[in-house]
Order: structure tokens, then sequence, then C-alpha cells
């Protein structure tokens, strides 16, 4: 087939090599573990209201000094005040409670004394509480060695994990009153005698607007003298590289090509050294080559990696690459789910030739064979067109690259033919499909040169299937882009560690112990650490920092406007009652003290009246309602659970499933109440036969007893809506008298209209039209290519192209570039800040060259100012130091009872 590909309608390309979006004819993902997620996910922050972190509610139950024997049957070794892991060892055939001791390497170096470990072993499989050691001296003996063991666990396991250890003669000490955990004084000196110690509060777990803030802290006191030397990037590169992206080129390539040391790593005599652990061995640690670029959204990271790739190839020189004789250059190609052959014709236009596969090995140089040749770039599906533009737009025109995009059902499948190629970029999900194929995914099979992981925070769940697919990746060199590594807590970097193959954290415990629980208890060690570890590996700027005393971006102003707006005297009466009548049911709640165990009607109340503020068509029902009881009979059990899915799905916002985190296709409700895609939680119960159990609270599931929503209730929701007459709101009236008021001034202004909920969206697309506005439209249920449209559409400056796009929070969170857009009117505020700055840097970013007006509409005297109360804490909090603030678990329940109360005005 004859086909010119232009580098602007990428949509075409998509459609022609069977872009099937989500709505593709590939199987659906299956996921064995899972994204745990709160349900109720656009209703309410996830990770500030509600917690299932148990390491929340873990305390010090105290310590516990025992015996190391057995030491002459295994090979481990130890070194003094070094720390150590049990592990218990249930199949042992000399002793069922048998607990081996490792050493950081994970090899045995003994077992516990066998009374220690009848008393220990029902504690550790019960999971009551976690056991810590530390060999504090001895580690040269023979034949046993001593241990000091410290309890963590919940408040109440305390008693029996105490009855328990009584019951074998043993009693916990009392945690020393010197607890600070400083390693840097006591461990690393050598001496022997107990010096070591740990915090007796709890952690407390800090919300994604604390991190953000006290992430870029980490960096404040940094000096970053070795990160501001300049690289001119290989000639093949078009675009000239601003200042701060030239000096990530030469910070990127001096990683990659580094021969140090990894972090807490030295050298003593003939043995390597780990300074935080105490742990040694003979073999020099691998350093990591790569890290973390996590330069702020809008700053130009794919076209600083795009250098990285062109010129950094083996010996530090360039990526050998073919050029193409101006003659050569054709306008015509052929067209297959081939390799992709980046060029240009004399025209400036810039065509793409894609070719069959097989003569894509004729660009491949003879030479290095031996040596992988090719980088892998895994995106999100909504950036995988931007990254085929940002190719064509900053690669001259007559270098060739064997360049393949590996998605849709016909990807080429091959090993040998996706290793010769330059370039192979393909989505988070299509790796995690081919990963849970066992044995049968080429990407796995692959020795890469280096992978790239762009929005690489979508990995931050250690027990997702979509993280285990990319660590079981291999490559040479590893990058993380992410403008936000850390999104909720500080637990988010361990995966991005663990990627990056760092030593000794790539096991979850030692990261844990030396890092996350000191940092998170306001321990200045465990900060000092962490600032050390995070230099060391990561480079960030923010669109203010300053580099050699100028601003890294000179970027137009940004000014963020709060718009109050004043009910009608009919929504006000809506709202009144609809308030009423929920503080009544929450104010009982209250008085019996039980306000956490309800925490779903509290949900739906809120939303109701978050609701009632934006339009009061959007009102849904009663989420009281739709709460299972135990003693409903089947039939009240199926309403319940219709009602409740119905309101999930009409709440407004992109309901996502936990399994393929895609929008939901045919969605099921599970009997504890939990929405997925039929296929997702059908495939889930076949490969957990006999015993399934839920993905997000691992009760027992059946397939008999999953609910569909019968088509005719849903439609008939949605045409009871549209035969409604259709009438304005305050809200929708401010909007529009604010646009037609901008159009007057200056017609070629373009907007972003914001909402989580995309039925409000489509309530205000009527009066758009009537007042003739050309609009687009961006939300999470749409498809790949539809999205690709939709955003080449309203980028477009010319004459009649759309000046409106009505966009949904959730849709603007990844990878957007909307800088044809200088005004942003947010329709409803969101809970995280977070959220939003980061839909406001879609468009104010590289490219802006207006002033940025960004306007938030508030409803006064009502929930919506409430939540504006809770973000100003949430910015107050953030001004405090790193984890300085010590909360046990009961202040934290505290916080969320006041918050409630905050909102409702209790």
């Amino acid at each position: 087939m004859s086909w010119m590909f232009k580098r602007d309608p990428v949509w075409k390309y998509l459609q022609t090599a069977q872009y099937g979006g989500v709505h593709g004819n590939f199987s659906r993902l299956s996921y064995p573990t899972f994204f745990p997620r709160f349900e109720f996910q656009d209703i309410i922050p996830p990770d500030d209201f509600l917690t299932s972190d148990e390491e929340l509610d873990s305390v010090l139950f105290g310590t516990l000094r025992g015996h190391v024997v057995g030491l002459r049957y295994y090979t481990g070794v130890v070194n003094n005040n070094e720390m150590v892991a049990l592990q218990r060892d249930p199949n042992n055939s000399y002793d069922k409670n048998a607990i081996k001791v490792n050493n950081v390497n994970g090899n045995q170096v003994g077992h516990l004394k066998k009374d220690l470990a009848a008393a220990l072993a029902y504690i550790m499989d019960n999971k009551l509480a976690q056991v810590e050691g530390v060999v504090p001296f001895g580690a040269n003996n023979a034949f046993t060695m001593p241990l000091h063991m410290t309890l963590w666990g919940k408040e109440e396991n305390r008693k029996v994990v105490l009855d328990q250890l009584k019951k074998h003669g043993f009693k916990l000490g009392p945690a020393p009153k010197t607890f600070g955990f400083s390693l840097e004084s006591g461990w690393g000196s050598g001496r022997a005698g107990p010096s070591y110690s740990m915090p007796v509060h709890a952690a407390v777990q800090l919300t994604t607007e604390q991190l953000k803030t006290e992430f870029d802290k980490l960096f404040e006191d940094l000096k970053e003298d070795d990160k501001t030397h300049e690289m001119e990037p290989a000639e093949a590169i078009e675009t000239s590289l601003l200042p701060h992206q030239k000096q990530a080129l030469a910070w990127m390539i001096s990683r990659e090509n580094s021969k140090e040391l990894p972090p807490f790593w030295e050298q003593r005599s003939d043995l390597y050294y780990n300074t935080i652990t105490n742990f040694s061995e003979k073999d020099r640690p691998e350093n990591v080559h790569g890290g973390i670029l996590a330069d702020d959204m809008g700053l130009g990271k794919t076209l600083t990696a795009i250098a990285v790739i062109l010129t950094n190839f083996h010996g530090g020189k360039p990526l050998p690459v073919e050029r193409i004789k101006k003659n050569q250059l054709k306008k015509e190609c052929n067209i297959n789910s081939g390799s992709m052959k980046l060029g240009r014709n004399n025209t400036s236009e810039k065509t793409d030739e894609l070719t069959k596969g097989a003569s894509a090995l004729e660009g491949s140089k003879k030479t290095d064979v031996e040596r992988p040749r090719t980088t892998l770039i895994i995106c999100p599906l909504s950036v995988l067109s931007n990254w085929i533009d940002q190719f064509g737009q900053h690669i001259k025109s007559d270098v060739h690259l064997n360049f393949y995009v590996y998605y849709g059902p016909d990807r080429i499948r091959d090993p040998a033919l996706l290793s010769k190629q330059d370039i192979v970029l393909t989505t988070y999900n299509i790796l995690t499909h081919d990963y849970g194929m066992k044995g049968d995914s080429p990407l796995h099979s692959i020795r890469w040169l280096r992978v790239i992981l762009d929005e690489g925070h979508a990995i931050r769940n250690p027990n997702a299937q979509q993280t285990k697919a990319v660590l079981h990746l291999e490559a040479e060199r590893k990058w993380v882009l992410t403008g936000t590594p850390i999104q909720n807590s500080l637990k988010d970097l361990w995966s991005l560690l663990s990627f990056l193959k760092l030593k000794p954290f790539l096991d979850r415990e030692w990261w844990h112990r030396t890092i996350q629980r000191p940092v998170t208890m306001g321990d200045e060690g465990g900060l000092r650490r962490l600032q050390s570890l995070i230099k060391n590996i990561t480079l960030r700027r923010t669109k203010t920092s300053k580099v050699k005393g100028k601003p890294v971006l000179e970027l137009p102003e940004r000014k963020v406007f709060i718009q109050h707006i004043t009910l009608s005297d009919e929504e006000r009466k809506i709202y009144q009652s609809v308030k009423n009548e929920g503080r009544d049911t929450i104010g009982r709640y209250f008085n019996e003290g039980t306000v956490l165990a309800h925490y779903a009607d509290v949900l739906g109340l809120l939303l109701r009246l978050r609701q009632i503020c934006c339009h009061a068509h959007l009102l849904t029902n009663a989420v009281s309602s739709s709460v299972p009881s135990g003693n409903d009979t089947p039939e009240e059990l199926q309403k319940k659970l219709i009602r409740k899915m119905k309101l999930i799905l009409s709440s407004g916002s992109d309901e996502e499933c936990a399994i393929c985190l895609d929008s939901l296709t045919v969605p099921v409700i599970t009997h504890c109440a939990h929405v997925f895609c039929k296929p997702c939680i059908c495939q889930v119960i076949q490969n957990e036969q006999p015993h399934a159990k839920c993905p997000l609270c691992r009760n027992d599931i059946h397939g008999d007893n999953l609910l569909e929503c019968p088509p005719e209730e849903l439609t008939c929701d949605t045409e009871k809506k549209s035969n409604m007459e259709w009438t304005s709101s305050s809200k929708i009236n401010a909007l529009m008298h604010a646009l037609i008021d901008l159009r007057k001034k200056n017609p070629n202004i373009k907007s972003l209209v914001v909402s989580q909920f995309t039925t409000f969206l489509s309530l205000i697309e009527t009066p758009l039209r009537a007042s003739g506005f050309v609009f687009t439209r961006l939300d999470g249920s749409m498809a790949q290519k539809k999205r690709v449209e939709s955003i080449q559409c309203f980028q477009n400056t010319e004459a009649g192209s759309p000046t409106i796009m009505l966009l949904s929070l959730k849709a603007g969170g990844v990878g957007l570039n909307l800088s044809a857009a200088s005004r942003v009117f947010l329709m409803d505020p969101a809970w995280n800040p977070a959220a939003e700055d980061q839909c406001f840097d879609r468009c104010h970013r590289l490219g802006q060259k207006q002033e940025v007006i960004i306007t938030k509409f508030i409803v006064k005297d009502s929930v919506e100012e409430n939540m504006l109360k809770i973000q100003n804490t949430k910015r107050e909090l953030a001004a405090g130091a790193f984890g300085t603030k010590k909360t046990n678990a009961s202040e934290v329940k505290q916080a969320k009872i006041n918050e409630i109360k905050t909102l409702i005005d209790l």
C-alpha cells in the first residue's frame, strides 16, 4: 500500500498500525496482584483520607536478646553491628518452627536457637509482628553469636505477642531511652556493643502535597556544582538544546559511563563495605548506569532523552546512524506494523518511512553485533503518539533510524528483529500483557542497551503486575523520567530504586529499615541518607530553579484567581436540604463513635454536595441506601449492589478498573461491592481457582455472584437525564459570561474547561453550541485515536480551530502538551492540590508564549470552600520539615474525623 506519512496527523499512522486503544482486539490484561486502591477514588482522596498502610499503625513492642546458632554449617558472613533478616523455614525437616538468619545478600548465616524459634514462629506465621535483627558483636565466633531483635506491629496485637512470648518464658525488654537510630555515630564505628537504636513513635504517612514540596526541599541544600556542566548533543539532533537540557545531557551521559562505586559503598582493603547495613563482600558492587530525571513537567525531558540515545552509544561515541542521500528521500513509502525509518523529504515535510521488518536490517551496522544496540522506551498509551511526534521533530531529515512501535495485535514478536532496532517504543499495558504470557514475552528475552520509563511513577506500586513486568527487564542502562517521583508517600521511591538495581535496596526490608522508617519518624540520620541517595541518582529542576543565577526557563507569568459563586435561591434550597439530611445521619455516627465505619455514607454525602455546587442534574442517589448489610435478602442485596454500581458509574469521574487500570468495559460488581471490567475479573477468578479473592479487599469471590448492571437500567438513567429539560446553573452562567467576555477581547485565545465530573462537561456542551463556540473534548472514556485527534485539532492555530477544550481532570494528568491554551477554568476543586497543579502544567510549559490565567470557581458557603481550607492545611503542613511531625495512628484517625467535621460544618 502506497501511502504518505506526514508528521502531523499521527492518528492516521496509528489507525494503519492498528492502534486498538483500549478497545483493540488484543486480549485484556490479567493481573494476579493489584493496585490497592480505594473504590470511591473519584469522590475522596485515597491517600489523605483513608489509608490501608500497615506501616502507619506500626509501633515498637520492645526488644529481645537471643542467639544465632549453627554458624559452621553456612557460608554467609556478617560483621559486628550488621543488620540481618529473619526468615521462617516451615519446611525444615528437623524443626517445623525453624527461623533462618540471613545477611543483606540473602545468604544464610545460621538459625535461631530452638526455644526462641518456638516462641517467634507463631508470631511470624500469623503476621502479629515484624521481627528485625542486628548482630551487635561476636561476628567472628565459630559456633554462636548474640542477636538483638526489635518487634514492631499494630497496637491491637501487642497483648497476643507478649502472651505468646511469656508462654515460652521470654519477656520483651523496654525500648532504650536514647532511641535515635543514629547509624552515623554508633554503627559505622565498628566497635562492639548495642549502640543501635530506633525511634519509638509510629510512622506517619505524608500526603501528596506535603511530599511534592518536601521532595523539592530535599534538593534545596544540595550543591549542584557537578550538574551544571553542559554538553552538545550528537550532530543528528536537529533542535537546539536549552542550557538546562545540555546540563541534563552531560549529567546523564556521565551516569551511563560512570566507573564509581554506588552510594553508601566504600572499599576497605580487599573488601567492599556498605556503610548503612555494615555488610561487606569481596565482589565489587555494580554501580547504577542511569538514574531519575525528575525535572518539573514542561521542561522538555523527552528531547533530553532523545539526545542521550543519539549521543551516547558504546565507548562514549554517538549512535552510528545511516545518512540518506537527498535523491533517496521519497514521498511515498510502504507501510506495515514494521520498522519505522524517520526522515523528511526536501520540501521540509517530515515523512516517516515505514517498511517491512526485513528491510530494517539493512540499516543496522555490522559492528558491535555482540553488544546490545537497542533502547526500549515504555510510556503510557496517552503519550505514545507524542514520542513518535518528538522523534520526527527533533532528528535531522537525512538521518535514518530503525524505529519500531511495538503495539497492536499484529506486532512482530521476533526478538532477533527487535534487537536489531535502534529504538523500540511500547506501552506499560503491552509490556504487562506480554509478561503475563509466561515465558513468551519477547521484550523480556532481550538484553537492552537502555530502558527508559516515561512517567516512571507508573511503577510506584511494588505489588502491581505492571511493576513486576518492568522490574524483570534486562538492560545495561536504566532511566526513569517523571516530574513526580513521589506521589503519595516516600515508599513510592522504592520501586524506582528497585528498577535501578541499587544494592542493598533491591530488598524492601533494607529500604524500610534504613531509610523509609527513620525518615517518616523524623530521624535526621535517615533524612541525610535519603538526601545523599537522591543527590547521587537524581537530577531535578523546577520552573523556578536558577542555574548560574538565571532561571531555568523564562516562562510567562502564571496567575491563579478564585472566583466565588453564589447559588440561586432554588439551588441553595436543594443544597441545604441534602446537607441537613446528611448532617443528621453523620451527626448520629459521631455520637455513636462509628463515623469511620460508615465512611461510604460520608463520601456519598460529600459527593452529592459537590455535585449540587456544579449542577443539580448531577445529583446521584444516596450512597447509604446502597451499602449492603449482613442480613439483606438476595433480592435486596442485588438491588443495593446495582444501585451502588450505578452511583459509581454516574459519579462523573473516569472510573477505571483496578485490574487493567483502564476505563470500565462491561462493568460488574462483586458481592463485596467492588466494580471491575467483566473480562478482567473473570480472568482473575479463573486463574485463582478454586479460592479466588477480590483484588481490592481479598474477600472470597465467585463467578456466579458477579452482577452486571442491566444495560436498559443504565441507558434509562442517561435518557432520563437527556429528557430532562436543559437548565443552566450558577457555575455554568459564570463560565459562559467569562468565555463570551474573553471572545470579545481576543477571539483567538484558547481555554481549557476542566472538571472531575464528565457528566458536567456534557451539560456545558449545550450553551457552548448555542453561543457558537468551536470546542473539542478529552476524557478517559475516549479511545487513543480520538484523543490524538482532539489534541492535534486543539493545538492547531489556524482560523476555525477549536478555542475551547473540555477536559476531565484525570485525563489532564499525564504527558499532555496543551500549550495552545493560555486560560484555564477549573469548574470544581480537587481534594488534592497537586492534581490541580499537574493539570495547570499542561499549558504552563515549554512553548507557552502568553501569560497563563487560571480561574477556580468556588461556591460560597459550601463544601467547596471547606475543601479549600483543607488544601491550605496541607500546604501549611508541607512547610514543616520532612517527617518531623510525629503522629500516631489515633492522631491520624482524629485528623480524619476533624476533616469530616470541617467539610460538613459540624
